[in-house]
Formats: structure tokens, C-alpha cells, sequence
């Protein structure tokens, strides 16, 4: 596999995506940047994903294949950041598509900014069947929302971080541009763990010091597929959620933020936001616990130190947030038993008001 030291480097992990890889990949091609490679790592797919990405290879010789072994997205994105040659790179997923003027714009804001990382805005795409579907948006903030901020202090980066955190900015690698140098300069690598999107970025921007904001929005993320992720039910969700936060509190920690009150209030609400999802989770179909241990994880969860802690200090904004809030202190084991299991009922039945209440909370 040969490289022409193109100017970014796309990395896409594939996984039986037969119905959804083509839209990907042509509005990769159709870029009004053309100065790219593309690396489309199968990873082990048993439909005909791996061939369509041969069929593409043939045709356009930017675009390199490499077929491995089902290992997960991790082992397919690193695979292909070792191969990466360009100045900057970027992680898309292959059931999603982005603008056409997406790599111009993000790679001419790096290079005028001199960025290590570039963060842009998104939309979120949810489907109620095939042909039905709501978009959300997800805009950065910036100081009295200017289109693009530059920060390159990492003190300035740092204290502002709190808002994009909650606008959903950090948790994902794909509405990003990065330089590479900076990757490897730091040995940033996707760690080989379940869900490694937030880990990865967290370790991107934990001693990151030039970082640069647009609002303008380039990725659609597209939930649609009955077996992604968002929608199957997760073994072990609430010990990934604690491994998070306690990432997240040596993160703010490190920063010399965690006093900060805004910050920790940010910190605390996305905990107990996520531990609701963990108690939701229990009601999925798919999972098989009885009734009896469903209650009795609910009540290990509402008496842990960290949820002790978080519930002091997070202040929901809506008013069903605070009525569920209010739920969750009183600790009792049945009403949030009920109440999270009304929750999955909306998640399944009613998608859209789900997606809504879940986007603006």
C-alpha cells in the first residue's frame, strides 16, 4: 500500500453496512476537496460490504481496503492511523455522510489557525421508519457565537470546555479534523475498550493547546439501524459510565477545574443524565435480569457516593429533568423503577418525542 503524501487522511472502520456505505463513500468522493486519501477497513463483515469497498477501490486509486479480522472499531481505526501519511486526519463512520464543502472548509481552518484540532457542528439524523425522520442540531459554543474561535492557550481552552461538553462536541471523533504530528507526538491511539469514541477524544484534548471552533454543521449521524449501538441493550453499561466519569474527573482534576462550578456542575448533571440511561437500560428487551435484581441494581445505584455527590450538584434546566431529579433523591427503589421503565417505553414507542427530550435536556 503506497502513499502519495495527500494532504488528509480519512479513516472509516466497516462493518456489515451494505444497505449504507455507498452514501458514505460517495459523499467522501464528492468533496470539493480532493486532496485525500480514504482508508476503508473491513473489519470482518459477513455481508457485502467488504466487496463494495473492493468495487470502489478499483475505481478511484485514492481510496486503499484493508480487510481484517472482526476485532472492532478501535483495531480498524488504528490499523489504518499507522498507514496515515497526511498532515491531518479524520474518523467517519460508515453508515453516515458529510457537505460536500466539509474537508475544504475544516482543512483551510486548520491551516489559517494553525490548530492541532478543529471542531465543527453536526446533525443528528433519527428514524422513525425509512422514509420519516426529525434532524437535530449540534452547534458549538463560541464567545457571543462567532462563527469560528481559535483558542491557543490551553488555560482559555480549558475553561470554556464546560459548554461544549454539553453540547455534545467531545463524545464523538467524527465532527473533527486533526494533525496528525500532534496524534503521534502524544502516542494518542484508540484504546482497545467497548465504546472507545470518548476515551479517545478525552486523551485528544487532555494536554491539547491549539483548538479551533466552527458552528458550521458538515456530519449527519444517522440513527436508523435497528442493531447500532444507541438501540441494543449493554451488559455492564453503569461500570462503563463510572470508568467514564472517573475519566472525566482526573480530566478536570489534571485541569485544576474540578472547584470550578461550572465545571463540576456540567460534570455532575452528565452523570446523573447517564445514569438514568443505565437504569433505562434495564428495561431493554434484551435484557434478561428478573424484576427483583432489576430493583436491587437500582438501589445500588441511587446509594453510591457518586451519585450522592453528583445530585447535589447538578441543576437540571427542564422541567421534566427537575421532576425526574426529584425522583432520583427520594431513592425510592419502585418510583424510579417505574419511572425509568416509562422512559424505555417512550425510547421504544415513540421516537421522536424521545429524541427531543433526550437532545434538549
Amino acid at each position: 500500500m503506497q502513499s502519495n503524501n495527500h494532504k488528509i487522511s480519512i479513516i472509516v472502520p466497516v462493518y456489515n453496512v451494505e444497505d449504507y456505505i455507498r452514501k458514505s463513500v460517495d459523499s467522501f468522493l464528492n468533496q470539493t476537496f480532493t486532496d485525500f486519501e480514504l482508508f476503508l477497513v473491513d473489519d470482518g463483515s459477513i455481508d457485502k460490504s467488504g466487496s463494495i469497498c473492493d468495487e470502489y477501490s478499483n475505481k478511484d486509486n485514492r481510496i486503499n481496503v484493508i480487510h481484517q479480522k472482526n476485532a472492532g472499531a478501535h483495531n480498524a481505526r488504528n490499523a489504518a492511523l499507522k498507514l496515515a501519511s497526511s498532515k491531518y486526519v479524520c474518523f467517519f463512520d460508515s453508515d453516515d455522510y458529510i457537505a460536500s464543502n466539509m474537508l475544504y472548509d475544516l482543512y483551510n481552518i486548520a491551516e489559517n489557525y494553525n490548530s492541532d484540532l478543529v471542531v465543527s457542528g453536526f446533525y443528528i439524523e433519527t428514524y422513525f421508519n425509512n422514509k420519516d425522520y426529525i434532524v437535530l442540531d449540534y452547534i458549538p459554543y463560541t464567545t457571543n457565537n462567532s462563527q469560528i474561535e481559535n483558542f491557543n492557550s490551553s488555560v482559555e481552552f480549558r475553561k470554556k470546555s464546560h459548554y461544549n461538553f454539553d453540547r455534545n462536541m467531545f463524545y464523538s471523533p467524527w465532527n473533527k479534523l486533526y494533525k496528525l504530528s500532534y496524534l503521534r507526538d502524544n502516542n494518542i491511539w484508540f484504546p482497545i475498550t467497548y465504546r472507545d469514541d470518548f476515551p479517545f477524544v478525552l486523551n485528544v484534548i487532555k494536554n491539547i493547546s491549539n483548538v479551533t471552533y466552527t458552528r458550521n454543521q458538515y456530519y449527519h449521524f444517522i440513527r436508523k439501524r435497528s442493531d447500532s449501538e444507541t438501540q441494543k441493550y449493554v451488559d455492564k453499561l453503569y461500570d462503563k459510565r463510572e470508568e467514564e466519569h472517573t475519566k472525566m474527573i482526573s480530566l478536570f482534576s489534571n485541569w485544576g477545574l474540578l472547584e470550578d462550578s461550572d465545571s463540576f456542575e456540567m460534570i455532575s448533571r452528565r452523570y446523573i443524565d447517564r445514569l438514568v440511561e443505565c437504569i433505562v437500560n434495564l428495561f431493554n428487551k434484551e435484557c434478561k435480569l428478573t424484576v427483583s435484581k432489576k430493583k436491587e441494581l437500582i438501589k445500588q445505584y441511587l446509594n453510591s457516593d457518586n451519585f450522592n455527590k453528583c445530585i447535589k450538584y447538578a441543576k437540571p434546566q427542564r422541567l421534566y429533568l427537575k421532576i425526574i431529579y426529584l425522583i432520583l433523591k427520594s431513592k425510592n427503589v419502585l418510583l424510579n423503577y417505574t419511572i425509568c421503565r416509562l422512559i424505555n417505553f417512550i425510547k421504544c414507542n415513540n421516537i421522536k418525542l424521545f429524541s427531543i427530550l433526550k437532545t434538549y435536556r
